[in-house]
């Protein structure tokens, strides 16, 4: 008052340090707001009360008063402040609790006990089964995106996400709808207590699905034999040996061959729609056929051949 100088927010530091005290002790912020208007009234009055007392002129008394309603105010405005900056802390140590929880429940290193305790607060059902899910490597923007589609997308009501090692994670009640903006790989459904399995089949349908599918939802079923792949690296070192260190020898049609054979197993080994979807001549795509089955010793009317070569191009 003798300054003629509110402080600013920022150098009240009594009105963080009350507020903060007070939220710890339970009460909510409305009641700490009003007890200070409360506070800042009762001096007021004393304040008028003394200065009739001493012959305050009235001008003065009038600015004496301003200058506390704007102290209140700048009470309020650095409590307001320090009950936003509480909330969030207490959010934020929330969901580092939530997503600890779901790493370990998909990890599998959670007992029951803590599962179902960890049910209960995340509204979960332990009587239902979940599928977990992993998705392909994104950066942050675009993991925003897929998870928004993911969360979004499904008529599901209940899934947990987050992102763990630059992709998405997670376990979803439900099928998921089709999902645009990279693959996301869905395990078999699973109780609670056993989704770090369905979470173990997920990262094997995704190290399957990479390189290979561009998007959407992929699960066993969909990708059938070609989960085999990522599983049997030596038995696929052989297979490249028989079907693909042949072709090396073929000058230009080193590349052609391999390009015909996918088009060939793709189409159904239909030649004449296999041949319109690579925009060459039947009788072309018939010479390249030819001329593998040439190169290798091995026939495109054998079942082993057949499945052996959609295995290594695979």
């Amino acid at each position: 008052m003798r300054n003629r100088r509110v402080p600013p927010p920022q150098d009240i530091w009594e009105a963080e340090t009350a507020t903060l005290q007070r939220l710890e002790a339970g009460l909510p912020i409305e009641d700490i707001l009003a007890g200070f208007r409360v506070s800042i009234s009762s001096i007021m009055d004393r304040v008028v009360e003394l200065a009739s007392v001493s012959g305050v002129p009235e001008r003065q008394v009038v600015e004496i008063t301003g200058l506390l309603w704007k102290l209140g105010d700048a009470f309020s405005a650095r409590a307001a402040a320090a009950y936003r900056a509480h909330g969030l802390e207490l959010a934020l140590a929330e969901r580092r609790r939530r997503d600890a929880w779901l790493l370990d429940l998909l990890a599998g290193n959670l007992l029951a006990a803590q599962v179902e305790q960890g049910a209960i607060t995340y509204h979960l059902s332990v009587e239902s089964e979940y599928h977990a899910f992993r998705t392909s490597a994104h950066p942050a923007h675009a993991l925003d995106i897929l998870r928004t589609r993911i969360a979004g997308g499904r008529g599901a009501p209940e899934v947990m996400i987050l992102p763990w090692e630059g992709r998405l994670v997670g376990l979803v009640q439900g099928v998921l709808d089709e999902v645009s903006g990279g693959i996301v790989a869905l395990g078999p459904p699973r109780s609670l207590v056993e989704v770090s399995q369905s979470f173990d089949v997920a990262g094997d349908v995704l190290a399957a699905a990479e390189g290979h599918v561009d998007g959407g939802v992929v699960t066993i079923e969909s990708l059938g034999w070609r989960m085999a792949v990522s599983r049997m690296p030596t038995t696929i070192d052989a297979l490249r040996a028989r079907y693909l260190t042949p072709l090396e020898s073929s000058g230009a049609l080193k590349e052609l061959i391999p390009e015909a054979l996918r088009a060939y197993l793709a189409h159904g080994r239909n030649i004449p729609r296999a041949a319109e979807s690579l925009y060459v001549h039947v009788n072309t795509l018939r010479y390249r056929l030819a001329r593998f089955e040439e190169l290798t010793g091995r026939s495109l009317e054998s079942t082993d051949t057949i499945v052996e070569l959609s295995l290594v191009l695979y």
